[in-house]
């Protein structure tokens, strides 16, 4: 346990140095605060990019998935990698350029110059549907980070779990701003590509193979097995259109914390070569995250003790994090729990520097200071620690399904919210400030609602079929938009 807690208190002293480093390059420029500079190269733009995408609910959230549902879990990558495509071959080059050109610094930012808004209407949408869904996103993040250190550490509770990682991101985001979040995402992403594709080899090669696997898997039922999906019909059609599958594609688009990045990029030639990089990463990550959830399903069919309380609730979101304390090495082990808390940090810190910009650029500067010129990092640093605290106070005294919290709140209220309204504004000329704003309200009233009143369900001569918020609400959320902005007065020149 020593060589464990030495090798991960190294990697989280190492992140925090990173931080601390950023923080002496952060120039007094809004741009530079919060984009870097527009500096960024392929190899921090995408992995950076990539890391903050997939968060916490990969390592614990994807793995929990996989442990309950087997070998259908790998449905997850071709949904996910058509996302990643999308963004980088599609959308990145277009967003850097078009962001540079209207010297944009922020999401609402970007949209507000695109449509040349008189009044903040699209700036203030825009801040409050960040600040909400960030609020949960991130609060799901430190819930993970409860989760980890309570089961990697005896001494350690949930509570203090949620406290540990919260303060580890704030302390460096709070000093560095946007390039800190970058250069330590480069790491954290490394560092679980590097955990997430070795590891369940590793299991593997220590697990009797893979028969022994796939008998494991067979004591705990035939659907464990099967990748191809039982159900027919409209049970069919939510499956492939659920966070489990194509769904999840729907939201990529609409990442606030994903698409500064595209905007931050030093050219739009590093798209190209960025969005290799991403979907190399994103293929090895989550295929690893599949099967280590799988691996450890079998095992604990196969009864394993370490195991047997996952297998008693279902709940296989620990897996990761107890087959690296039960099975691994000590230094491994260590490795593991910093890949687990880089996958939360990557995310947490990008999701509180993009929401804080958004309240220091596009509230506090534009309708508070009325000075667009100068620096508002304490307004930005403020904000972090607020929404950070806020996160904190949410999940402290109560454990969620992380899989479940993050693509059904922040994921799809941000993808919906943003991702039509973005694609429009970035490929179709005609799309106007009415339509985005309407699409914009759409898509975050269709996706929270739908949740909240409909649970993601209807019934359907007696049967429940599950119709995932966001799919629906990015749809509704597209064809308002198009829609209003053809019955409205056509935009000034882009």
């Amino acid at each position: 346990m020593l060589l464990f807690l030495v090798s991960f208190c190294l990697y989280t002293a190492f992140v925090i140095g990173v931080g601390l480093w950023s923080s002496s390059r952060a120039g007094r420029s809004d741009e530079e605060y919060f984009l870097a500079g527009r500096s960024l190269g392929p190899w921090v733009a995408s992995l950076s990019a990539s890391a903050s995408s997939e968060s916490g609910w990969v390592t614990l959230g994807l793995v929990g998935w996989a442990f309950a549902n087997g070998v259908q879990a790998f449905w997850i990558l071709p949904g996910s990698l058509l996302g990643f495509a999308f963004n980088w071959f599609v959308l990145a080059s277009r967003m850097r350029d078009t962001s540079a050109r209207l010297k944009a610094v922020t999401i609402p930012d970007f949209l507000s110059k695109r449509f040349h808004e008189r009044w903040p209407l699209i700036r203030v949408m825009s801040v409050i549907v960040i600040l909400a869904a960030m609020l949960l996103y991130c609060a799901a993040q430190f819930a993970a980070a409860g989760k980890a250190f309570e089961v990697a550490f005896e001494s350690v509770s949930y509570q203090g779990g949620v406290l540990i990682g919260a303060s580890i991101v704030l302390i460096y985001v709070t000093l560095g701003g946007f390039r800190a979040a970058c250069w330590t995402d480069l790491l954290q992403g490394l560092l679980m590509v590097g955990v997430l594709a070795v590891f369940p080899l590793w299991l593997l090669s220590g697990g009797g193979g893979v028969a022994d696997i796939s008998g494991g898997l067979a004591e705990g039922g035939s659907s464990l097995q099967s990748f191809w999906p039982t159900a027919a019909g409209g049970a069919l059609i939510g499956f492939l259109l659920g966070s489990g599958a194509f769904g999840i594609n729907f939201g990529y688009a609409g990442q606030p914390h994903v698409l500064v990045r595209f905007m931050a990029m030093r050219s739009r030639r590093d798209a190209a070569i960025g969005g290799v990089i991403a979907m190399t990463w994103a293929a090895l990550v989550l295929s690893g995250a599949v099967a280590t959830g799988i691996i450890v399903r079998a095992v604990a069919e196969q009864g394993a003790p370490w195991a047997a309380g996952m297998l008693a609730t279902g709940d296989g979101e620990y897996a990761l994090v107890a087959a690296a304390v039960n099975l691994a090495p000590p230094v491994i082990g260590g490795l593991v729990l910093a890949a687990i808390l880089a996958a939360i940090c990557s995310t947490a810190d990008s999701q509180l520097v993009v929401a804080a910009s958004a309240f220091a650029n596009d509230l506090w500067a534009r309708l508070f200071a009325r000075d667009a010129a100068a620096n508002h990092a304490l307004a930005n640093r403020v904000t972090v620690i607020a929404m950070g605290i806020a996160a904190v106070l949410l999940v402290i005294d109560s454990q969620i399904t992380i899989y479940d919290y993050v693509l059904t709140y922040g994921w799809a209220i941000l993808g919906a919210s943003f991702g039509p309204q973005v694609i429009l504004a970035v490929f179709w000329k005609r799309a106007t400030l009415a339509g985005c704003a309407a699409g914009m309200a759409t898509g975050f009233l269709v996706a929270l609602l739908w949740k909240l009143l409909m649970d993601n369900t209807i019934h359907v001569g007696g049967e429940a079929i599950q119709v995932y918020n966001l799919p629906l609400a990015f749809v509704a959320a597209l064809l308002v938009n198009g829609g209003v902005s053809l019955i409205t007065p056509s935009p000034r020149s882009v």
